[in-house]
């Protein structure tokens, strides 16, 4: 697994630091990961505190991020930029100090049991389906998780699942955000809030930004549905397949000592130790490089690229998605 790198970037003493003042439409930047992702600033959604980007090179280029207003010093800008000016900065400043709050939410342990059951109920709907409708259940084809690519049939399946709950559109959706946005971003932010509403993952983040973010089609229930029949499907698929846990892998590097617990209610792992490995940053000896393997009980999967088409499009990552873990766990 080799993601694409510019060898011949430029240093970052030829950049600016990031500064509020230079977030302004038109301007070039680059993002402070270790292969200093190319970006142009197209617009600013002042109401929800965001500045969008468009990549400009790599896997997603032509693609958008939405960064929080506060994010601005994980960029560096080219010289010669255009500043806005006192008052606009102060303006951002402004809803930096209204948005960038933190906002913690305990899994709801009344509604935990209940969540639990309806996946239960769900999963024997999920295991008939599977049994008489999907292509490869019939194929008899086991998981091949060294596979640079899942399984279009599985693909098929599970859109066609999702069809018939009438959440298509939403699982494409959510798959796409899943795949493309910065840090996970507002619409996975909404499905977190909801799972420790549901009992399932406690939520730690920074309150909702966007004002529609649960108005339909992507209201609470609606999310509380896509969530467990999402569950449901995994379960009842990999039992069928024999799998009660799985061995994955994370690698990630960071400044200083390094924080293991996801602050996120989405944990992202692979089935590959290359994948990992990648990720562990062997190139910058400087930062701290972590390289993690652990089995993982299925229960704790929400999507993974066996069934997930998204996954499978600009990067071949051989990716898996968990919860949040309630428990001691190095993931």
């Amino acid at each position: 697994m080799t993601y694409q790198f510019n060898a011949e970037m430029l240093p970052d003493s030829s950049f600016l630091p990031g500064h509020l003042k230079y977030i302004v439409p038109g301007n070039e930047c680059r993002l402070l990961d270790p292969r200093r992702t190319p970006l142009r600033v197209l617009e600013v959604n002042g109401e929800c505190g965001f500045f969008i980007v468009e990549i400009e090179d790599f896997e997603d280029k032509g693609g958008r991020w939405e960064l929080p207003l506060e994010c601005v010093d994980l960029c560096q800008f080219a010289q010669g930029s255009a500043e806005a000016n006192n008052a606009t900065v102060d303006q951002f400043a402004a809803v930096i100090d209204r948005l960038n709050l933190p906002v913690e939410i305990p899994a709801n342990l009344f509604q935990r049991d209940e969540s639990e059951a309806s996946i239960a109920a769900l999963r024997t709907h999920a295991g008939n389906w599977l049994k008489a409708h999907s292509s490869f259940i019939a194929s008899g084809t086991p998981a091949n998780f060294s596979s640079p690519t899942g399984s279009p049939e599985l693909w098929a399946d599970l859109q066609e699942y999702m069809a018939l709950a009438g959440l298509a559109e939403m699982e494409a959706a959510f798959a796409d955000h899943y795949v493309r946005s910065f840090n996970f971003g507002e619409v996975l932010k909404g499905h977190g809030i909801v799972l420790a509403e549901m009992g399932l993952v406690s939520f730690t983040g920074k309150q909702v930004r966007n004002p529609n973010l649960f108005q339909e089609p992507w209201s609470k229930s609606r999310r509380s549905s896509h969530i467990l029949h999402r569950l449901a499907f995994l379960r009842e698929l990999f039992a069928m397949l024999g799998y009660t846990s799985l061995i994955l892998y994370r690698g990630f590097s960071c400044e200083g000592t390094p924080q293991l617990v996801s602050e996120t209610s989405f944990v992202s792992a692979t089935f590959k130790l290359e994948v990992a490995t990648h990720h562990f940053n062997e190139r910058d000896r400087a930062r701290t490089g972590v390289l993690l393997r652990q089995a993982v009980p299925v229960e704790r999967l929400f999507m993974s690229f066996l069934e997930t088409e998204q996954m499978n499009r600009n990067y071949k990552e051989s990716e898996a998605v968990l919860l949040k873990s309630s428990v001691s766990s190095v993931f």
